[in-house]
């Protein structure tokens, strides 16, 4: 059994994609629990507001994990991508919402160092990985891999604004100037690269439908 699975995970693209989008799906979940309970602890608006994001990122990748079958028709995929594209940018424009609500709220909140180190070793653990898939998958001309690396890079840019968020407010109390600057202009970065990924998800999967068809046509 051990043996046919690391054979897959070796030899098979799709297969290292499922168990990766299972695995982050898993880990997403575990880890949007974990801010809810810190959020509930601390009564942090914005670790509510970031749980209840990775909810809805874990939700979409567990839609990627179901359409990675090779048997999908090209214009299921295609279809698939955009679906996917509309949902990040539905969250993601009701995220920059609570992002610009929270920032300017003043709720200031000093979070326990465990917290801090749990939320860095995720994110940096979730770069690394993102990082890895991007070199791997993003050329591999897939529509199912192109979705899943996207996914995986808007949730690690969260996972930065939030470490950068609790640690400004954890570590930097007395440096106000510095939490009105640098949160504002790093939510405002990741906000226009997470919309920008998911309009062009759009537009990408329009453009290919729309040959796709012309192609039936003149056929």
């Amino acid at each position: 059994m051990f043996t046919t699975f690391f054979k897959n995970l070796k030899n098979s693209i799709q297969f290292r994609i499922k168990v990766f989008l299972l695995l982050s799906f898993i880990v997403n979940v575990i880890f949007s629990v974990f801010l809810f309970v810190v959020g509930n602890i601390y009564s942090s608006n914005w670790f509510f507001a970031v749980s209840i994001y990775y909810a809805l990122l874990s939700m979409t990748r567990i839609f990627i994990f179901f359409q990675t079958s090779p048997k999908k028709p090209i214009e299921t995929r295609i279809k698939n991508m955009r679906t996917c594209g509309y949902f990040v940018l539905l969250i993601s424009l009701v995220f920059s919402a609570m992002m610009f609500v929270l920032i300017y709220g003043n709720q200031h909140v000093k979070h326990h160092e465990i917290t801090v180190i749990t939320l860095a070793t995720y994110t940096f653990t979730s770069l690394t990985f993102s990082i890895i898939n991007v070199i791997k998958y993003f050329r591999k001309a897939n529509y199912i891999y192109s979705s899943a690396t996207i996914i995986s890079l808007i949730s690690t840019s969260i996972s930065i604004v939030t470490l950068t968020n609790t640690m400004l407010f954890t570590f930097g109390e007395t440096n106000v100037m510095l939490r009105s600057i640098t949160l504002p202009i790093l939510s405002g970065i990741v906000s226009v690269f997470i919309n920008t990924c998911a309009i062009l998800m759009i537009r990408k999967t329009s453009i290919d439908l729309r040959k796709l068809r012309n192609e039936k046509e003149r056929k």
